[in-house]
């Protein structure tokens, strides 16, 4: 087998186990278990302050104290 048949064989055993894995997870799906989209809160994962500041704003009271290491 020449190295450029054994490329193509592992491309193809590759796509082949890539549809395969998708077949499954699809047979296997069960929507009872899922939670819908439209339910998900609309919190975010961070804290954002109410007014974001862009370029050329003062900078955040925070940042103007120093530390030393």
């Amino acid at each position: 087998m020449t190295g450029i048949q054994r490329t193509l064989l592992a491309i193809a055993a590759f796509v082949a186990i890539a549809v395969g894995t998708f077949v499954y997870f699809i047979a296997n799906w069960d929507a009872s278990k899922a939670e819908p989209i439209g339910m998900k809160s609309n919190e975010t994962p961070f804290i954002s302050p109410n007014k974001p500041r862009g370029l050329g704003q003062r900078p955040s009271p925070a940042l103007s104290v120093r530390t030393t290491a």
